[in-house]
């Protein structure tokens, strides 16, 4: 088996079920399996999914643990040589796995590819990105980039500043669509994924310690993936789910980076976010998240 392609599922069946429909309607140049892991949903039996989808492994969670810990589940029933780590509410909109798996194979140093992510409309999502980093926050405090060529504030600045129409060699990709190799998986601190955290920015984790091992990262462009991405979030549930996401970053950075550089990259965001025009409101939510986390204080 090539590729073991993993869906964490809670409560959204027909997302899923379309998910799982366009892997099985694109995917024809690997070998591969589905697994569907129910995290404890309750919006229907999720029995549902085997007898729409015989030939699929059905893993039920009896809890709803999360989305990194859900994954590990579906590994430990895996068979592949690869794993692709796929969202509920995508949909391949062409091989897009036998792209990346083919991508994955040809180099040996390629620990992790992933896909071209768009909206329903057809826009790109930018999915790329550079470790968080002092530097490149001084690069932006200071308006380098201004003076850097395109090539070049591509190659050192954030997801923003990257083609998406080139393959590149980011520092970390969204866990949308994670397509790893099994080995780089089961050299990870107890052969698994990081799952310490319940949801959002385990991705920015995943990719640091594949880096760590020694292994690049590539965006494959050609392989293309539909996300939903909901935009119609209401604004409270938008703002939970920004403190949760810095929340897990500031444990993240301390972890990795250190107390002290933490502190000072909180202190070159907050700058940036002094200097940025318009958009206030944004603007002193954001400054106030960071003060917080500068001070110690949770969200």
């Amino acid at each position: 088996m090539q590729v073991s392609i993993i869906i964490i599922n809670y409560n959204t069946f027909q997302l899923t079920s379309e998910a799982v429909e366009s892997i099985i309607r694109h995917t024809h140049g690997v070998s591969y399996e589905i697994i569907v892991v129910d995290n404890a949903s309750t919006e229907c039996d999720p029995g549902l999914f085997a007898q729409r989808f015989p030939t699929i492994k059905l893993v039920r969670n009896p809890d709803n643990s999360g989305f990194a810990k859900g994954n590990n589940l579906g590994i430990r029933h895996a068979i592949g040589e690869t794993i692709l780590l796929f969202n509920s509410d995508a949909a391949c909109l062409n091989d897009a796995v036998t792209l990346t798996y083919q991508e994955l194979m040809a180099d040996a140093k390629l620990g992790l590819t992933t896909a071209r992510l768009e909206y329903p409309d057809g826009r790109i999502q930018h999915s790329c990105g550079r470790f968080p980093s002092i530097n490149l926050q001084l690069v932006e405090l200071l308006r380098l980039q201004k003076f850097m060529s395109a090539e070049q504030r591509g190659r050192i600045l954030q997801g923003a500043f990257f083609s998406h129409d080139e393959p590149l060699y980011p520092d970390w990709v969204w866990g949308t669509y994670y397509h790893l190799k099994r080995g780089v998986i089961d050299k990870m601190p107890g052969g698994q994924l990081a799952d310490d955290f319940f949801m959002y920015a385990e991705d920015l984790q995943w990719s640091y310690t594949v880096r760590k091992l020694g292994y690049n990262i590539k965006y494959v462009p050609q392989a293309r993936v539909m996300h939903h991405f909901s935009q119609s979030t209401k604004k409270e549930k938008r703002l939970n789910q920004g403190n949760m996401i810095l929340q897990n970053e500031d444990t993240f950075l301390v972890r990795e980076y250190g107390w002290a550089t933490t502190k000072v990259y909180y202190l070159t965001k907050m700058a940036n976010f002094l200097l940025m025009r318009g958009a206030s409101e944004h603007r002193q939510q954001m400054l106030q998240q960071y003060g917080k986390l500068l001070r110690g204080q949770p969200l």
